[in-house]
């Protein structure tokens, strides 16, 4: 997300090996194709989604986790460190299921923000949990603890990777688990603006990356899936296509800040190769002047992408496909997603290439931090003024 706007909206209410070096020496860059530019936009004459409070009484929501099974319960991450089940309409009686309030640091666009709930060796739930959060240094920690008695063990910890970050902004990111049973965890650039250090281009760099490790190994062996993010905001998989869906929130520029929705094909991922998503060289399919571009992978462009007039912090979605396609037929094989700052809900194809239409779905969810299809095929999404709400067919 922009520098400095998506947790102080919280507080409110809440291709190409090397990188740097003269302008002189850089090769020739890739020409984007023309589709790569901003996405057209469809603005229908009526809406197809209605907004349904289902809960409300969280604290700064910063995303939404679900349970692992088929009545799997869904779990609110809220910004101050705490993870509380979602029960009725409101947070579940008693402890929190995760607190680590005291430390955890809030500043900016830090904070808690990510969890996922380990397998066991027969896939179903171990009984371990992979926290992303944000230390009282700032620095960013992937840290796996066990969950005993019904609640996380926070005294037990054990780190998978931590991560210096430059600056209190662009620290955005999540861990997720993929389809062939890996951690996938994405990291922001490290924040201040247009990537002054160049993090995102540099393979020596855990920032600006999308990396990926056995979730259950006791010595984590990252690798890197994808270098050239800003700021990562929601991952996820397509349950039918095993795609990687990326949210990547642009850079604060009135002018010229273009929010962005990458997909790395489930492909890519089996061959454990790396790929560029192309900022700071890029943002969106626009050149970056003084940026350099890591030569020696391959470079993908966005599927779809939106400038600052439309919202500031795009938030990942999801593809809607299966069991949540009959309940919400509107967004059959859409992938679903929207913006914290403009509350605006967008959905596109989601088997379709770069330069898609985009359709407005004419509802609109105000700080908006994340998406989930919850046991009973809801779809759900998550606010930092502490609501929780259901996305219906308004027709």
């Amino acid at each position: 997300m922009r520098a400095a706007t998506w947790f102080p909206v919280l507080a409110a209410a809440l291709v190409l090996t090397g990188c740097g070096g003269d302008d002189g020496d850089e090769p020739a860059r890739p020409v984007p194709p023309i589709d790569a530019q901003l996405s057209p936009q469809r603005v229908l004459a009526s809406p197809t989604l209605t907004a349904t409070p289902v809960a409300q009484g969280f604290v700064r929501a910063s995303g939404l986790v679900r349970e692992p099974g088929a009545d799997g319960r869904v779990l609110v991450l809220e910004q101050r460190g705490t993870a509380r089940w979602l029960d009725g309409a409101g947070p579940a009686a008693g402890p929190p299921f995760l607190d680590l309030r005291g430390r955890v640091s809030t500043k900016d666009e830090q904070g808690l923000l990510g969890l996922a709930f380990v397998p066991g060796a027969d896939g179903t739930p171990g009984g371990r949990v992979i926290v992303h959060f944000n230390d009282l240094d700032g620095k960013t920690q992937i840290v796996r603890y066990p969950v005993v008695d019904g609640r996380v063990a926070v005294a037990s910890p054990e780190p998978l990777l931590a991560v210096d970050q430059p600056y209190a902004n662009h620290n955005g990111g999540e861990p997720v688990l993929g389809p062939d049973g890996r951690l996938y965890v994405g990291l922001g650039d490290g924040g201040s603006a247009y990537d002054p250090r160049q993090k995102a281009q540099d393979p020596d760099s855990e920032l600006g990356k999308i990396l990926s490790t056995d979730p259950t190994a006791a010595k984590p062996r990252w690798r890197q899936v994808a270098i050239g993010l800003r700021n990562p905001w929601r991952l996820s998989f397509d349950a039918r296509t095993g795609d990687l869906w990326v949210a990547d929130s642009g850079k604060d520029s009135a002018e010229q800040q273009t929010e962005e929705i990458d997909r790395i094909p489930a492909a890519r991922l089996r061959r454990a190769s790396t790929v560029n998503l192309g900022w700071a060289a890029y943002e969106g399919a626009r050149v970056q002047a003084n940026r350099r571009l890591t030569r020696g992978l391959p470079l993908i462009w966005p599927v779809a992408s939106y400038p600052q007039r439309d919202g500031c912090n795009a938030v990942g979605g999801l593809a809607v496909r299966g069991k949540a396609a009959e309940a919400l037929p509107i967004l059959r094989d859409r992938y679903v997603f929207g913006d914290t700052c403009s509350g605006i809900v967008w959905s596109i194809p989601a088997d379709a290439r770069s330069g898609v239409e985009m359709r407005r779905e004419g509802v609109l969810v105000r700080g908006q931090t994340g998406y989930l299809v919850d046991g009973r095929d809801r779809l759900l999404v998550s606010s930092t003024d502490g609501r929780i709400q259901r996305l219906r067919d308004a027709r």
